[in-house]
């Protein structure tokens, strides 16, 4: 069934190319999301961001193709408008091999920010931990000085690693903690699990529409709108079942 966070089938203005021998699709959609969601930044931080963007949903990605790899399963990585999607040829079975493809996605954006988060300490930045709308975020910050445009970087990648890698943990569909609790669910009532983690889906893609409303983060609230509307549709058409792919939405 057709939702609002599918990816559009279209080939205009796509970059293909292959990567450790993986196929790789970018559409033009994806360049025009990040340069919104990054506003106006001076030409540097804009170059800074975009590149952000590209290698870690690409990671992200990877890391999900790499879990389909231990399941003997190929896949391919598509970056569109809504972030990421690792498609495969046929999909996998089972809870626990579904789980784990889930969370791979998440883990090697969390490595990346790992290896941030050591790079900034061995530079002799300044670590902070702050929250953005209740979910912790690591800040960097120059000790004395320095030069900006590493701090500037630093704190992209732990923007789009971190941050973004506990939002993608939210049990919201197509999030990866929506496939995740998906795969939980359905384990434990094979029967009723699946209705269950969809309602569980729009219900709380719907809390945080409302939070976003509240806050007058009007993009926050429009994303999870569409994601909330998205696991409706699924649940009305449940028994058209559901397409398993991976992504790595943006905030």
């Amino acid at each position: 069934m057709t939702t609002l966070c599918d990816c559009p089938d279209s080939g205009i203005g796509e970059w293909r190319f292959r990567l450790f021998g993986i196929p790789v699709r970018v559409t033009v959609w994806f360049w025009i999301a990040i340069l919104l969601i990054g506003g106006e930044q001076r030409a540097g931080a804009e170059g800074i961001w975009i590149a952000v963007c590209f290698i870690s949903i690409l990671l992200h990605e990877f890391g999900h193709v790499c879990a389909f790899r231990l399941f003997r399963e190929r896949a391919e990585v598509v970056l569109y408008g809504f972030g990421g999607l690792a498609i495969p040829r046929q999909g996998v079975y089972g809870s626990f091999p579904r789980l784990v493809v889930a969370l791979a996605g998440p883990f090697a954006g969390f490595c990346l920010a790992g290896l941030t988060l050591l790079a900034a300490s061995y530079s002799g930045a300044l670590l902070r931990l702050g929250f953005v709308m209740v979910l912790p975020r690591l800040f960097v910050y120059p000790r004395v000085g320095g030069y900006s445009h590493w701090y500037i970087l630093a704190n992209d990648l732990l923007w789009v690693n971190f941050y973004w890698g506990l939002v993608n943990l939210l049990p919201i569909y197509p999030l990866d903690g929506g496939h995740a609790a998906l795969a939980i669910l359905e384990q434990v009532d094979p029967r009723e699990g699946r209705r269950r983690a969809l309602i569980l889906s729009a219900a709380l893609a719907g809390a945080v529409t409302m939070f976003g409303v509240l806050q007058h983060n009007y993009y926050l609230a429009l994303m999870f709108a569409i994601l909330a509307v998205s696991s409706l549709q699924l649940l009305d058409g449940l028994r058209g079942g559901m397409q398993q792919s991976y992504r790595s939405p943006r905030r």
